[in-house]
């Protein structure tokens, strides 16, 4: 009985704090992500044309090529990026592939690559590195 008495008192700070503590953090909530930082070795490529990852999760296009998402060169053959996975997502296994894919023609690939996919399991924070 004595610990429910200051139950209510303690909940109803904490619901008083909240403007607070989104205040601090610029008046935005930042809700919790994994990021994974993907890179794709061996990417040659063509003027026009860039590395892309795509995979089985709509943040990576769900296989579709136009909606895949573009790596940056650092420095050429190896292209970086990092994706921002829901937390809910975390723990999962995500599969993926590097493609070379047109920059203004999304459904122009020109190359994927082979099986296997690549696997990464998503946690706050991991790399997953693909190899043409």
């Amino acid at each position: 009985m004595s610990r429910n008495r200051y139950l209510l008192p303690l909940g109803v700070l904490l619901l008083a704090m909240l403007p607070v503590l989104r205040d601090a953090q610029g008046g935005q909530w930042t809700p919790l992500q994994s990021e994974v930082n993907f890179q794709c070795d061996n990417g040659a490529t063509t003027p026009g044309y860039s590395v892309y990852v795509v995979g089985n999760h709509p943040k990576l296009g769900n296989w579709d090529p136009a909606k895949a998402v573009k790596l940056d060169p650092t420095p050429n053959p190896t292209w970086t990026g990092k994706v921002l996975f829901p937390g809910a997502d975390d723990g999962k296994d995500v599969e993926w592939k590097c493609i070379v894919r047109n920059e203004t023609i999304p459904t122009d690939v020109q190359k994927w690559q082979g099986n296997p996919n690549n696997i990464v399991k998503v946690t706050f924070k991991t790399t997953s590195v693909g190899t043409f």
